[in-house]
């Protein structure tokens, strides 16, 4: 195992081009410096070195631009003012440039990564991004700060180090809670409020101002991010967490109580500039589509023909979206994929009815469509999974289709029907 990661460190830096290798040159720095500091570590110990005089802090840094930053990120820093050694250890390593890296991401098999590396670096690095940094000095004991940098340093192990990506479960913010938990000799009480909140409510805090984002969240997730998350469950974002420390208490076996934070600082103030809502949302766009076909609708009732082209058209979009939304519904480890009753609708059966509307024998089919509709508005009333608003111009035009198709075919069967008889 431990030959396999190093093997990885390596290929990162000569299996890429010019325009990625500055970004795998930081992932294998971060990875060298962890390495380094690992095996520093085990020569300390070995020697049985006097204890080290150590602050540990939480940081928690403000949301970035990008998705995978859009939710802020959490660290922890040990400053070791003995050897002078300042170090953060970050369990949001990873490297998007490896090989089938989306397709693992999409099928939730991403492993992440705990890696160390100078704090001078990691706060270079966000302030050239321009997002801030809170610090929070734990108020630990030196035993404690020893045990939590003893914990630390066996996650950095190569055999160690590595842990499956859950972004609701199991990321890196709730790995530095749970860190910091283990070191304490007491419990930590967290005292902040408890808002009945869901995760799909938490999330929409954090993209506001990117409809489509939000979106594409509200239409991959099911119902399991609809229900109410306990004050635990909301520490999976790094500010939530950060709130909850800031109030948080320790309380030790002799009955003493201490607050888990002994001073709070700010090493890096944000600089980026918010990002102003775009005009172009989702579902501005769904209600010009459903005004368009609702036009094109009256045209084919005038002419008592339908339009296939548009049928076709349609279904090539809601199949491509099926693709991705039954992928992820049936194969996917991710939390909440498998919940999403969006999957009635939008699923690769939509590929399938394309040649019946190319040959026009759309009659039957329609009927099927419709019964389609007719399960997911039974299956949203049961399990009440909250959905995107734009989502409903959008079914409201895929269902339009079907009724203007079954209508159409319904006159032309009663005026074939007519014919005959007066033949």
């Amino acid at each position: 195992m431990k030959e396999e990661i190093h093997d990885k460190y390596l290929v990162l830096l000569t299996s890429c081009n010019k325009k990625t290798f500055g970004l795998r040159l930081k992932f294998f720095v971060i990875c060298l410096i962890s390495f380094v500091v690992m095996k520093a570590q085990d020569q300390q110990f070995t020697n049985e070195q006097p204890t080290d005089s150590l602050e540990i802090s939480l940081l928690t840094c403000t949301p970035g631009p990008v998705a995978y930053s859009m939710y802020g990120h959490s660290a922890l820093r040990v400053h070791n003012f003995t050897t002078n050694l300042d170090l953060v250890f970050n369990y949001g390593v990873f490297d998007y440039h490896e090989d089938n890296f989306v397709f693992k991401f999409v099928k939730g098999e991403t492993d992440y990564i705990l890696g160390a590396e100078y704090a001078v670096g990691f706060f270079g690095r966000y302030k050239d991004e321009g997002a801030g940094i809170l610090e929070q000095v734990l108020n630990l004991s030196q035993q404690e700060c020893n045990k939590l940098n003893a914990l630390l340093m066996e996650n950095l192990r190569p055999e160690n180090c590595i842990y499956r990506y859950n972004w609701l479960y199991d990321n890196c913010t709730t790995r530095a809670r749970d860190m910091i938990e283990r070191a304490v000799q007491g419990d930590v009480c967290y005292h902040a409020i408890d808002p009945q909140m869901s995760a799909r409510s938490i999330l929409h805090q954090f993209n506001v101002v990117d409809r489509w984002m939000e979106f594409g969240e509200n239409f991959i997730l099911g119902y399991e991010l609809d229900r109410t998350l306990s004050k635990r469950q909301q520490m999976f974002i790094p500010s939530f967490y950060a709130a909850d420390v800031d109030s948080a208490t320790i309380f030790r076996p002799d009955g003493q109580a201490i607050s888990l934070v002994r001073e709070t600082r700010h090493p890096l103030e944000q600089t980026s500039q918010q990002r102003m809502p775009d005009f172009n949302t989702p579902m501005l766009t769904f209600i010009l589509l459903f005004v368009s076909v609702v036009v094109v609708c009256v045209i084919e009732l005038r002419r008592k023909r339908t339009f296939k082209w548009l049928d076709v058209t349609l279904s090539v979009l809601v199949g491509l979206a099926g693709l991705l939304v039954s992928f992820l519904f049936f194969f996917s480890e991710h939390a909440g994929v498998s919940t999403n009753i969006l999957v009635i609708l939008f699923n690769p059966l939509a590929f399938v009815w394309i040649p019946f509307i190319i040959m026009r024998k759309i009659r039957v089919v329609s009927y099927v469509i419709l019964a389609e509709f007719i399960i997911f508005i039974i299956a949203a009333i049961a399990v009440r999974q909250c959905f995107d608003a734009a989502i409903w111009p959008l079914v409201s035009t895929l269902l339009l289709r079907v009724i203007v198709n079954i209508f159409i075919n319904h006159n032309k069967s009663l005026s074939l029907h007519s014919q005959k008889r007066k033949e």
